[in-house]
């Protein structure tokens, strides 16, 4: 007997079975498949096959889509493509709720929750999140990444780096000290001793990742690669650090005036507790806090605020590069210039060792970091821009032979507007203008046509009698925005402490991590990692 179902018109059954699909958060298609298992004709009817514009409308509603728009250039995907991609993601969501470690799909889950976690403006993470996806990937870290065998790197830089952003305190508080303490010791190798840079064009088709071509693949007209085991090492090395809060050395004064009355320039009690409220910003805590803030915050105020997926656009343009199959897609950007200006806050550790050629994947010598200390600095950008020529590539502003020149002339009009910075090595001066917070440069120029971007700041006043004064300068190489900052001491008595370089990038735009080094010609240098975030504007 056949079902009443079949003298329904065509477009009113598809709009029964749209209605029948799961609410969000998606957790299956069974109610869907179980209306196609009703005849023969109804599947005919609504499979995918036949019928993928019903599936591309559940996907639309179901999972963000605005974010590929911008980033590929295209206006609109194929209901086809839309279709396969909802299958797709529904057995990726499946898996990781019953928290399976498939060898064969474990490739193409990693990449599959990385992109979504990207392209994310709420809905992906509300779906992997319902799903369990911290727990999945702690299974996957522990059973795929920990192993003293495991030589698939790719695998790795993926799961650290969806660790890293699918990890919340809470989960890291919940932590079993063993699996904890062996995360630490499997990702420490990494944090130092892996490149912290990717080859561009063809010559990321040998990446760092082993011998042969780095097994990248191909999204929505990009080859996207691996992202930088590295980096989100120390990412994930500092996530996993805070969660252990700094001793307080019970000897100190508790506060600035207990300490200046007994002539203490150095740290108290109370400069110790604000160092250890400054924490990593945590993509899963900061997505729990919008769902939270959802009902009860300023609407035009969040209307203002970028998207969630907007803030990972330069993280995606360091594993991104365009095909040439959509000519007309806006052109990825490493460093938005702005993104610096402001007050960083955070710490950095120190190695025990600079041993570079230390194997990564091996575990001798792999000693744990000697100690945390804080670190803050106020920066400011200022920018080059066409006509006029930029410093040359290979040079770098923190030399001893470069420094920066205010133009105070009295009749020079353009005073407010330009710094120059003089090149001792050749003599040539190099104008740049000082970059506003609305985005532009003093003379309104837009930042985005920038030729270069270099960097000034130092220790803000609050923190220099505590933890010491020290000057910044650097650059952006907005060709993968590598960050570089040479750090100095602004009094002589500090001259112990040497010159410091930073290297690293930026992490969904709050966060800058990677490593810093001692420059020192008479001993053999320090080094280690660091980790600072953008406080609120």
């Amino acid at each position: 007997m056949s079902s009443r179902l079949e003298c329904i018109p065509l477009d009113v059954l598809v709009q029964i079975a749209f209605f029948s699909a799961e609410p969000t958060p998606l957790t299956s298609l069974d109610s869907i498949f179980q209306l196609l298992l009703t005849s023969r004709t109804l599947y005919r009817l609504l499979s995918i096959r036949t019928c993928p514009q019903l599936y591309a409308d559940i996907f639309r509603v179901t999972f963000d889509l605005s974010a590929y728009l911008r980033k590929s250039g295209q206006y609109a995907r194929t209901t086809s493509y839309l279709a396969k991609e909802l299958r797709r993601r529904a057995g990726l969501l499946r898996r990781i709720r019953l928290r399976q470690v498939v060898n064969e799909h474990l490739h193409s889950d990693l990449w599959g929750t990385y992109l979504m976690l990207l392209e994310s403006d709420s809905l992906n993470e509300m779906h992997l999140h319902s799903a369990g996806v911290s727990d999945w990937i702690l299974g996957v870290l522990e059973n795929r990444c920990l192993v003293t065998d495991s030589s698939d790197q790719q695998i790795v830089a993926l799961a650290i780096a969806v660790a890293s952003l699918v990890l919340a305190r809470s989960n890291i508080s919940a932590l079993r000290p063993q699996l904890y303490n062996r995360i630490l010791d499997s990702i420490r190798p990494f944090t130092t001793h892996m490149p912290q840079e990717r080859l561009r064009g063809d010559a990321a088709l040998s990446h760092h990742f082993g011998q042969g071509p780095c097994g990248g693949i191909v999204h929505n007209g990009l080859a996207i690669f691996p992202p930088n085991l590295s980096s989100s090492s120390i990412f994930l090395t500092f996530a996993l650090k805070e969660a252990i809060p700094l001793q307080v050395p019970p000897h100190l004064p508790a506060t600035r005036a207990e300490a200046m009355a007994v002539g203490n320039d150095g740290p108290t009690k109370e400069d110790f507790l604000a160092v250890t409220a400054t924490r990593t910003p945590l993509l899963a805590d900061s997505f729990r806090q919008s769902q939270s803030r959802e009902s009860v915050s300023d609407l035009p105020r969040e209307q203002r605020r970028p998207s969630r997926s907007t803030m990972h656009d330069e993280d995606f343009h360091r594993v991104a590069r365009r095909l040439g199959l959509f000519p007309c897609a806006r052109a990825l950007e490493a460093y938005l210039p702005g993104l610096l200006t402001g007050t960083w806050k955070g710490s950095y550790m120190v190695a025990p060792s600079l041993r570079a050629a230390a194997h990564p994947l091996g575990v001798e010598g792999n000693d744990d970091f000697l100690c945390r200390q804080p670190v803050q600095f106020q920066l400011e950008e200022y920018l080059s821009f066409a006509p006029l020529l930029p410093l040359p590539i290979d040079s770098h502003p923190s030399t001893e032979r470069q420094i920066l020149q205010n133009r105070s002339g009295k009749d020079d009009e353009q005073s407010p507007h330009a710094v120059q910075f003089f090149d001792g090595n050749t003599g040539t001066f190099y104008h740049y203008e000082p970059l506003r917070l609305s985005g532009v440069s003093k003379t309104g120029r837009d930042a985005r046509h920038a030729l270069d971007v270099v960097i000034i700041g130092e220790t803000p006043r609050r923190f220099q009698v505590a933890w010491g004064a020290y000057k910044y300068i650097g650059r952006v190489r907005l060709s993968d925005g590598l960050i570089s900052l040479t750090r100095r001491p602004l009094a002589a008595s500090e001259d112990g402490s040497g010159i410091w370089v930073f290297e690293g990038y930026l992490h969904s735009r709050h966060t800058f991590v990677g490593r810093w080094n001692s420059l020192s010609t008479n001993e053999p240098g320090i080094g280690g990692i660091f980790s600072v975030s953008k406080t609120a504007d």
